[in-house]
This record gives C-alpha cells, sequence and structure tokens, in this order.
C-alpha cells in the first residue's frame, strides 16, 4: 500500500507540473509547453459506468472535458450503467482506433474480456473510480481512484468513534463490487452489519425507512451518491420522529458535491467521503498526453519521474473526509477552483 502521504506529495508534484502548465488561464501556452505542436493527434475513450447525468459522474466529465481542451485531445464520452452497452462501446472505439481506453470495472465479469483484449492489442487502458487490483491483472497501465477497501474500513472506523453499532448500508447498483467492498469493510468495524440493496426512483426513502423501523438497533446509514443520501435523510427523519424521545442514527454519505456539503451543514449528513472526481476524470486524460510528450521529447526530468511513479503505482484520490469541522474550508476551496476555471475558459476563448 502506497502510504497517503507519500501519494499527497506526488499528486501534489502533478499538480504542480498540470498547473503551471495552465495557470496563465492559456491551453495554447501549454500545448506549446508540452511540445504538442510535435505530436500527432490523440484520441482517448473514457467509458464508464454511472447512470447519466449523476452528479459524481458529471463532475468526472467535466475533468476529462477541461483535460481534453487544454491538452489538444479527441475525447470521446460515454456514461451508461448498462455493462453490455458499455461492452459495446469499447469495442467500437477499438475499431475505430483509439489509442487510450479510460474504464471503470464496478462489473468485472462483464468488462474482464473486452478490457483484457485491448490491451493485449496495444491500446492503453487506465482504471478509474473501481477496479484498481482486476485492471492490474486485466493488463491496465494505471489506476486513478480511490481504494475501496481502505475507504471502507476508514468509513467503519469512523463511525465507530461516533457511537455506531448496527450499520445498513445501501447499495443502488447492483453489481457494483465497489459497493459491495465499501459495505462490507465498514461493516467489518462495527457489531452488525445490514446490507439493502434498492433500485433509485423505486421508492427507496420507505425501503429505508421500513428497515430502521424494522430494527431500532440500527444506528447508521451509509449511502453512496446524492440522490440515495437524501431518500435516506427523508426515511431518518421520520424514523426519528417515530421513537419515542427520539433516536440516535448517524448518515455517511460516500459523495461530495454542494449538495453533500449543504446536508452537512444542516446537521443531516455527519461526514462525506471525498474521491476527487473531477481529477478522476482530468489526470488520465491528461497522463496520456504526458506519456506521449514523454516519448517523443525525452529528458524532462520531473515529468518522466512522474510518468514512471503513476506507471507503477497509480494516483490515489480518496478516500478523503468532510464533516462539521472543515466543511466550510471545502465549500471555500470548491468556489475558488470553479473561479479559476471559469477564469481559464474565458482566457482560451
Amino acid at each position: 500500500m502506497v502510504p497517503p502521504s507519500v501519494s499527497r506529495r506526488w499528486l501534489a508534484m502533478l499538480f504542480l507540473v498540470l498547473v503551471g502548465l495552465t495557470a496563465a488561464g492559456c491551453a495554447e501556452a501549454a500545448r506549446e509547453r508540452l511540445g504538442l505542436g510535435l505530436a500527432p493527434p490523440m484520441s482517448v475513450a473514457m467509458i464508464v459506468h454511472g447512470a447519466e447525468g449523476d452528479p459524481f459522474w458529471e463532475d468526472v466529465r467535466a475533468g476529462a472535458e477541461d483535460a481534453a481542451r487544454t491538452f489538444d485531445v479527441n475525447l470521446f464520452w460515454r456514461s451508461t450503467d448498462d455493462s453490455d452497452e458499455r461492452v459495446r462501446l469499447i469495442d467500437e472505439a477499438v475499431q475505430q482506433g483509439f489509442e487510450v481506453l479510460v474504464v471503470t470495472l464496478s462489473d468485472p465479469e462483464a468488462m474482464s474480456e473486452v478490457v483484457s483484449d485491448a490491451a493485449l492489442i496495444g491500446v492503453t487502458v487506465y482504471v478509474i473510480n473501481v477496479g484498481a487490483d482486476i485492471g492490474a491483472q486485466l493488463g491496465a497501465d494505471s489506476y486513478f481512484g480511490q481504494v475501496e477497501t481502505v475507504a471502507g474500513l476508514a468509513v467503519g472506523d469512523r463511525l465507530v468513534e461516533g457511537g455506531a453499532t448496527h450499520l445498513l448500508c445501501v447499495q443502488h447498483e447492483a453489481l457494483n463490487v465497489a459497493l459491495e467492498t465499501r459495505c462490507n469493510r465498514a461493516g467489518s468495524r462495527v457489531d452488525l452489519l445490514t446490507t439493502l440493496k434498492v433500485e433509485p426512483g423505486n421508492g427507496v426513502d420507505e425501503q429505508i425507512e421500513r428497515a430502521l423501523l424494522a430494527d431500532s438497533s440500527i444506528d447508521a446509514v451509509l449511502t453512496m451518491n446524492t440522490v440515495v443520501m437524501n431518500d435516506a435523510s427523508s426515511a431518518i427523519d421520520r424514523a426519528r420522529q417515530s421513537a419515542p424521545g427520539g433516536r440516535t442514527v448517524i448518515h455517511a454519505v460516500f459523495e461530495l458535491n454542494e449538495e453533500v456539503l449543504d446536508a452537512i451543514e444542516d446537521g443531516r449528513v455527519e461526514f462525506a467521503v471525498d474521491q476527487q472526481p473531477y481529477l478522476q476524470g482530468y489526470l488520465p486524460v491528461a497522463y496520456a498526453r504526458l506519456v506521449q510528450y514523454s516519448e517523443l521529447t525525452q529528458g524532462d526530468e520531473l515529468a518522466d519521474a512522474l510518468l514512471q511513479w503513476i506507471a507503477g503505482r497509480g494516483v490515489l484520490l480518496g478516500p478523503g473526509f468532510v464533516d462539521s469541522h472543515n466543511v466550510q474550508r471545502v465549500r471555500e476551496a470548491i468556489q475558488r477552483s470553479h473561479e479559476g476555471s471559469g477564469a481559464s475558459e474565458q482566457a482560451t476563448e
């Protein structure tokens, strides 16, 4: 396991390289710095398992598109929770000559063969978000995201610190191994684990409420995205009101955006887990271009060192935790990043 301090140090160094390329708000300067005038066009296909319009995956997409603009990359993006459709799209991307594939491996049984075949014929494959270990076995070149085992255990420890003993863990994607790992590892830290599998948009709040009312010993709920978080918050409120004298239920979520920050500030959520979705989109696209740059020009010591580090270990982007103690600082940082992004877009027009 890469020590977190080492991962953060190298990630910070990678940021220095990327920010140094774009700080002036000029993508043209970045391309000149990288020598991309010498580089042939590059095409990257990013095909992920998130549902269309999901806030988390919209952040991933924003990062990928920003990197594609900055580094002059032709990006194909598709987000779908249909694994058969993802297999078809990956096959098409390979047949169309995309040099780089960025994929998620939430459903390894469905995705393994097509990803392995792509790697075998020389397509560069990066895995993001989920599937670090299976990706390495299939021949993927690197991973960008969090280690779900570590994240789950860390969440379980924080729940125990808050007094939780019985966790209700809500899974909204039936075949996503990351959600199973989070639940199992978090549940291993508490006395009891109850797993509830739900289908978003199908009375999720009522299902969560029934589970809470059926077992009054449940004192913690873990959700995995903003939509289910909101459903759980409503269910928890009703369960609290139905108990004589009230009821203590800790609510944690694997998600971070403005809506989640609001939920932390108003007390509906105890803490959130951040795995930096924007960077999960941005970094693999930027890294693909850095690899090409390194092969063409050679000799940039910092870039070469970063390339070797990432190829060997990947980049760990979580877990990070946001609670009432740091929520305001995180909100301000997000606002500053949005303002900086806006200034950059204006400067490149």
